[in-house]
């Protein structure tokens, strides 16, 4: 049996060893608290079955066990849950059915139940719902937060839906609670950006680079632009951040690397950005606020591209 400290209740352990054909071992997480968020990821040479169960269910797991979670994982597996009573816990790896001995990597992350997290997250997601409806014309698609039981960032394709496991990790790794809401704003930013550009058809829509400078784009216009900064300045002076989160969540795009970081510091720090994308965005932008656009110019306003506008659905007696 594998020890972890006491400390790794609420942070990041990874662990490497080998389990011989008919054996199996586990992993001590040493008084974790009730309601605790913990996310496991296993990598494994080969077909291993994975258990996590608490104390009791530990000391008789040779006999018969009723695990919170069980599953095969034949190369990687990852899964995610909340603790439901304070106490020890463990990650079992059963190689009692293999023929051969499995080398398997393990990676244990921990954070404390987060309600006021999830309320920030929920209000930012609420505040961007309101603000986006405001400024731009687009098909409605979902926004909200759930469990998602497995660690990852975002589920769904055709909506915004953020999972609280990201939240809680995100906020236990940064450890501050301004940067933690600017990178989970430029999160949420990047997911709307891809699908609103899907569902205006911009040919590049597919590219991580051009969705990043698009959700910059979103924030600025949005008065965003210190968290997007904010975020994106954290993460190129501490990319053992990103490193860490991205092991944990194995996704792409959430968190920002130090590389994409930097480029999305470049775009919102040049002041001609926003005016850059006005061909794009005027015609999905919200008839009240062309018409503010031109009786008061932003430093950004193309104005004939929004006169000429306004005068196209004039004439078509579009209302939008």
């Amino acid at each position: 049996m594998l020890w972890l400290p006491p400390a790794a209740a609420e942070g990041l352990a990874t662990l490497n060893f080998d389990v011989p054909p008919g054996k199996w071992k586990s992993v001590r997480l040493k008084n974790l608290p009730k309601n605790a968020n913990l996310a496991v990821q296993i990598v494994s040479d080969g077909e291993i079955v994975v258990a996590l169960v608490d104390s009791m269910n530990h000391q008789r797991f040779s006999e018969t066990s009723r695990p919170l979670f069980a599953g095969r994982a034949e190369k990687k597996l990852s899964f995610s849950l909340s603790i439901p009573e304070k106490g020890d816990y463990f990650v079992v790896l059963d190689n009692r059915a293999g023929q051969e001995p499995r080398a398997v990597n393990v990676t244990v992350r921990a954070a404390p139940a987060g309600a006021g997290q999830r309320k920030s997250a929920k209000e930012i997601l609420a505040n961007f719902e309101r603000q986006l409806f405001q400024i731009f014309v687009f098909k409605p698609f979902r926004i909200g937060t759930q469990k998602c039981g497995t660690p990852k960032p975002f589920v769904g394709a055709s909506g915004i839906i953020l999972c609280e496991e990201y939240v809680h990790h995100l906020y236990d790794t940064l450890k501050d609670n301004a940067v933690t809401q600017s990178a989970l704003s430029f999160s949420i930013f990047y997911e709307v950006a891809r699908v609103l550009l899907n569902q205006w058809n911009h040919p590049s829509s597919a590219s991580e680079e051009l969705t990043d400078e698009f959700a910059t784009v979103l924030m600025i216009l949005l008065e965003q632009k210190n968290r997007v900064i904010s975020a994106a300045e954290y993460f190129v002076n501490h990319p053992s951040a990103s490193e860490t989160l991205l092991k944990l969540f194995g996704e792409g795009h959430h968190p920002l690397s130090g590389h994409r970081a930097r480029n999305i510091l470049n775009h919102a720090r040049d002041p001609q950005l926003p005016r850059k994308w006005q061909k794009f965005l005027v015609p999905h932008m919200q008839t009240p606020l062309l018409k503010r656009l031109r009786q008061h110019p932003t430093s950004w306003t193309d104005l004939p591209l929004v006169e000429e506008e306004l005068a196209e659905r004039s004439r078509k007696k579009i209302t939008i």
